[in-house]
């Protein structure tokens, strides 16, 4: 009897640890990411009871009672939230971020992390979000906490370096035609200390052309174009690209070739297909219409032909007064649509060898690639195809942006974006070998086992979701059941202690 009632004890004592997890898990139904917890009971030792009925079998067992087992967190996936900003993460699949403080790294599936004032990712409880920093494309190989440099906030201006414009050019005329070299009539018709420098007179069609300079400013070019001859079904095009005069902060400025930035030639099949380009850069001095210094331009690592410009500071406004931005240089490459090899000038020293040399112009360049995009030569009409460069303005951040990869991605004004993080997710050969520390924290223990840190989305690690949060994982249905049931053990177990007091009570009772 007295041992029963000792047993009941045990089953109170259990149950009431089990009503503990249930309630728990209860209380937690709202927190984020929050893994539910399952109670695994264990029964207490069995006594050995020796009777002469079984000395044989040595079966004979009571026994002890129950006591709390292992409490089991399980990792199932939650659901999702949506969540208020571009730093609100969930993990769609296995893994845990990484957090640390003060030297001790914690892991964590909830993903509510907000940037602070000094730039950097922290969680609710302060902790700050393991990654591995990008600077200029390059990934970091060891992690550390992310923390936005003030240099991340601002985007430093990058020059063009590279420009696309391809045309339509069907229906170029003939409006400037030099006897002496067809191909280049524009050329050395350009005064560059005249207004306009070129006569509208003397070109058939013309497109604005932009880049940025160094200075991350805006400028502003002219592209001309001019037909120029056909023979033998092939049609040529004479361009010439160039600046205003007072910008250009060459040798040339204040002279006759002032503004210049390269011309040539644009040469076309029967069906209207580029067939050849050759492209030249102006004297550094004297008059443009010297062709024989027009000599040819290099060729870019893609097969564009390049050109210099050089250009004058802009002045800004400042609290002061006014400053003048110094003058810039930049090589610029010129595609149009067809890709060359080897040379930009069709094998013509300069641009005068053109006049005697007209085959050099008209046949095809063989060892060329035509783009899928390119200039071409159909219908009646003159129109833009395609125009493009590289280069950019400074910009200031606006937004942050998280990819499914984990990269941290920042957002500028100059509608340019930036790689600046890549947040690191961590697995664990048992996860059911981690500490629960608390404020969604768990760390690694011995019986983790061995940890590995991975990109979200590749191989076995899960993938991340911005404006998203995980939900509790908790089972309301499973809970309220578990409920239910434990109370009733409880229920069971004080009805075993109170009927082993009667017992006892009766026994008391039999020597009066």
């Amino acid at each position: 009897m007295m041992s029963s009632l000792y047993i009941g004890a045990t089953g109170l004592k259990s149950h009431s640890e089990g009503m503990s997890v249930v309630t728990h898990n209860l209380a937690n139904v709202n927190t984020v990411a929050f893994k539910q917890q399952s109670m695994q009971y264990s029964d207490l030792v069995s006594q050995f009871l020796t009777s002469e009925s079984n000395l044989v079998t040595n079966m004979s067992q009571v026994g002890a009672g129950s006591m709390p087992g292992s409490i089991r967190t399980l990792f199932t996936q939650g659901g999702h939230e949506t969540g208020s900003a571009a730093t609100d993460l969930s993990i769609d699949g296995i893994g845990f971020f990484g957090v640390t403080r003060n030297g001790v790294t914690n892991y964590t599936r909830a993903g509510d992390f907000r940037f602070n004032k000094s730039g950097e990712l922290l969680d609710p409880s302060g902790w700050n979000v393991l990654g591995h920093s990008i600077k200029n494309g390059v990934e970091s190989k060891s992690s550390t906490a992310i923390i936005l440099e003030p240099s991340a906030f601002v985007m430093p201006p990058k020059a063009t370096s590279n420009m696309t414009v391809c045309s339509q050019l069907g229906g170029l005329k003939n409006a400037n035609n030099d006897p002496a070299n067809p191909f280049f009539s524009m050329a050395a018709s350009w005064n560059g200390t005249s207004s306009p420098p070129l006569g509208s007179s003397s070109y058939s069609y013309s497109e604005p052309i932009s880049f940025y300079d160094a200075n991350g400013d805006l400028r502003s070019a002219t592209i001309y174009y001019d037909l120029a001859g056909k023979d033998a079904g092939s049609t040529a095009v004479e361009y010439l690209i160039a600046l205003e005069p007072s910008q250009d902060a060459s040798g040339r400025a204040g002279t006759d070739s002032a503004g210049l930035l390269m011309a040539g030639t644009i040469t076309f099949s029967s069906s209207g297909q580029m067939t050849n380009v050759t492209a030249f850069t102006p004297p550094s001095s004297g008059s443009p219409s010297d062709l024989s210094a027009w000599t040819p331009a290099s060729l870019s690592a893609d097969g564009y032909p390049t050109f210099t410009a050089q250009t004058r500071g802009v002045v800004v406004r400042t609290n002061g007064g006014t400053q003048a931005k110094s003058d810039t240089t930049q090589s610029i490459s010129l595609n149009m649509g067809l890709s060359l090899s080897g040379s930009t000038s069709a094998g013509l020293a300069s641009a005068a060898e053109a006049a005697g040399n007209p085959a050099a112009i008209y046949q095809a360049n063989t060892s060329s690639s035509l783009n899928p995009v390119a200039s071409t030569f159909y219908g009646n009409t003159c129109a833009s195809i395609s125009s493009k460069r590289d280069g950019y303005a400074e910009g200031s951040m606006t937004d942050v942006i998280v990819t499914t990869d984990g990269i941290i991605r920042g957002k500028y004004n100059n509608g340019e974006t930036q790689d600046l993080y890549r947040i690191s997710l961590y697995r664990f050969a048992s996860q059911d070998g981690l500490h629960n520390e608390g404020n969604n924290h768990f760390s690694a223990t011995p019986e983790a086992g061995v940890i590995e840190e991975g990109i979200p989305g590749s191989e076995n690690f899960g993938t991340l979701s911005q404006y998203s949060l995980e939900t509790s994982n908790v089972d309301y249905a499973r809970e309220f059941s578990l409920m239910i049931v434990t109370q009733r053990g409880f229920q069971m177990n004080s009805k075993v202690v109170t009927t082993s007091d009667e017992m006892l009570k009766k026994a008391l009772e039999l020597k009066r």
